[in-house]
């Protein structure tokens, strides 16, 4: 049993939404490669030079291709670039940690956000798991996993994160449907849904230090999560270890989650 998380080696992971060195998916990136994958990030040409910095600390046969995902040409032309790299490569992994809202959804009560700024962030943080995978469907490797991000904010208020919110159920509801439709194939689509954990995302989130005191108070393991934690369970869900798992939100929270009445709530 000990050695079949070792049949990762040798297996093409997509990884779509490294930003930087505090980036989840970077940490994902790092624990995919230690167990034997090849690694090709999808990157937003915006960050190109981050990107360029951070593969020193990869492995040597890592490739980098832009996608910008609010765009159905540079999706499509994302595949291209890597297919001519790569002809008749698969890929057995996809990891799906991408996530933007304008700064205006968080600068008002989201009652009285446009429309505009709420279909961006549903189109790149929820819709573009549809659109990658819609494109990417003829380049899957049998029995394919694909892991996304979500937060707990998905199925209750959290002060702040507004319309984050809404887009992190709508990606849960696509976990959901995409599973059931490509299930009969063989490959599993699962979501993490991480504690909060300190990234260039999180950091736009106003009051986000006061949420990181308040589940390390009142976790279970009195804790925060941090991105190896998620890392460790991305791994897994891309292993033959977890071969029956599908359309699943997996809590790597520290136990916050199954918490309602705060520890600290008679302090």
């Amino acid at each position: 049993m000990g050695d079949t998380i070792l049949k990762l080696d040798g297996k093409t992971a997509l990884v779509f939404g490294v930003a930087s060195e505090e980036s989840i998916a970077y940490a994902i990136c790092k624990s995919l490669s230690s167990a034997g994958c090849n690694l090709v990030l999808g990157f937003q040409p915006r960050f190109r030079s981050r990107i360029q910095q951070l593969l020193p600390t990869l492995p040597k046969n890592t490739q980098i291709h832009p996608i910008d995902v609010n765009k159905p040409d540079s999706i499509s032309n994302f595949y291209k670039s890597w297919q001519a790299e790569s002809p008749g490569q698969k890929a057995n992994i996809v990891i799906h940690a991408i996530g933007f809202a304008p700064r205006e959804a968080f600068d008002r009560n989201l009652l009285f956000v446009d429309s505009d700024p709420i279909d961006t962030a549903l189109r790149i943080s929820a819709h573009s798991l549809q659109s990658i995978l819609r494109s990417g469907l003829p380049h899957l490797a049998p029995e394919s996993s694909t892991i996304t991000l979500t937060y707990a904010a998905s199925t209750r208020h959290v002060p702040s994160y507004g319309l984050m919110s809404i887009a992190k159920a709508a990606l849960e509801a696509w976990v959901r449907e995409i599973a059931a439709r490509l299930g009969p194939d063989g490959h599993r689509v699962n979501a993490i849904s991480a504690g909060p954990i300190k990234t260039l995302a999180a950091s736009g989130i106003p009051g986000f230090e006061g949420i990181l005191d308040h589940v390390e108070r009142n976790s279970p393991l009195r804790r925060n999560v941090d991105q190896m934690d998620v890392a460790g369970a991305a791994t897994w869900l891309a292993s033959p270890l977890s071969s029956g798992v599908t359309a699943q939100v997996i809590h790597v929270d520290g136990g916050y989650s199954s918490t309602m009445v705060p520890e600290d709530v008679n302090r």
